[in-house]
């Protein structure tokens, strides 16, 4: 009876821990200018879904497409650097142009996943 329990314990942590791991993310962006003609130095905010809580040691690629141009804008996914605050990254992007962007976010750690926000660039930046 005491290996049962055991074992159900220890099952029971292992999922926990799972559910944990899998929780889906959420990001907030803020896009600033650089001197650099369409160059933008974007923030990302990384939190779970749910819980609310940072996410941290997070591995992700950004990149962008144009939605009202499917495939005629493309920009290269770039790796993004983490900050020192928890749930806190950064990475530098080079756009074609102003206007309504795709952003692509593809995670590889904690686990695969993929987020895509809509950001509009101006001359201001990008919100």
């Amino acid at each position: 009876m005491r290996y049962m329990f055991s074992l159900f314990f220890i099952f029971s942590i292992g999922f926990s821990v799972l559910a944990i791991a899998s929780e889906r993310k959420a990001a907030e962006i803020l896009c600033e200018r650089t001197n650099k003609k369409l160059q933008f130095d974007c923030i990302i905010y990384l939190t779970g879904k749910n819980s609310g809580k940072p996410i941290r040691s997070a591995v992700f690629t950004l990149g962008a497409d144009m939605p009202s141009m499917p495939g005629a804008h493309n920009v290269e996914p770039v790796n993004v650097k983490p900050l020192k605050s928890p749930g806190k990254y950064s990475a530098l992007i080079q756009l074609e142009m102003f206007g309504e962007w795709n952003l692509k976010l593809n995670f590889v750690k904690p686990n695969r996943d993929r987020l895509v926000k809509k950001l509009y660039f101006s001359n201001k930046g990008g919100n």
